[in-house]
């Protein structure tokens, strides 16, 4: 499966799941019937500590309940983990240049700060969604953390092959 080895294919599949999801009212995507089937008794007493204020208002137990606080984290996660991913793509796909790694690294982050930007003025068009600026930091947050741990992985290993190269001589 060579085709899914293209870092080009993975972020078209990304950026095609942003719109359709963004297009979708939240009554449609919503998981909390299907959470609701399962027991989270035990981890109530760990959910009862999480209290923070997220674009005006209370996230918690108590105002969300178990599995509304439960949906609520696994969408912000899901937010995280996409651009995370988004940003080390980008990475690898602008690393096919011959920019400095600063600037491939700049660039990627750009890019998928562009994406999140226009994520969420494309959510404004839905109806029952709502655009966030704190979606467009946690989004941020998940690419420079994608761009720097995963890319900067990436360009330090390929430099390292290329510098083991440069000067190599055979002997005969």
């Amino acid at each position: 499966m060579r085709l899914f080895k293209n870092e080009f294919i993975w972020i078209a599949l990304i950026l095609i799941g942003l719109f359709f999801s963004s297009a979708t009212p939240y009554s449609d995507q919503s998981i909390v019937s299907p959470l609701e089937r399962f027991d989270w008794s035990w981890i109530e007493p760990t959910l009862a500590n999480v209290e923070f204020d997220y674009a005006g208002k209370e996230v918690s137990l108590d105002t969300l309940g178990t599995v509304g606080l439960i949906e609520f984290l696994m969408r912000k996660t899901a937010h995280f983990v996409t651009f995370f991913a988004l940003g080390a793509l980008f990475v690898k796909a602008i690393s096919r240049t011959n920019l400095h790694a600063g600037l491939i690294l700049l660039f990627a982050w750009t890019l998928a700060n562009t994406v999140a930007i226009f994520d969420e003025y494309h959510q404004s068009l839905t109806p029952e969604r709502t655009p966030l600026l704190q979606d467009v930091l946690l989004d941020s947050s998940g690419a420079i953390a994608g761009v720097v741990l995963i890319g900067g992985f990436l360009l330090l290993r390929s430099k390292r092959k290329r510098g083991k190269r440069a000067g190599y001589v055979a002997l005969r």
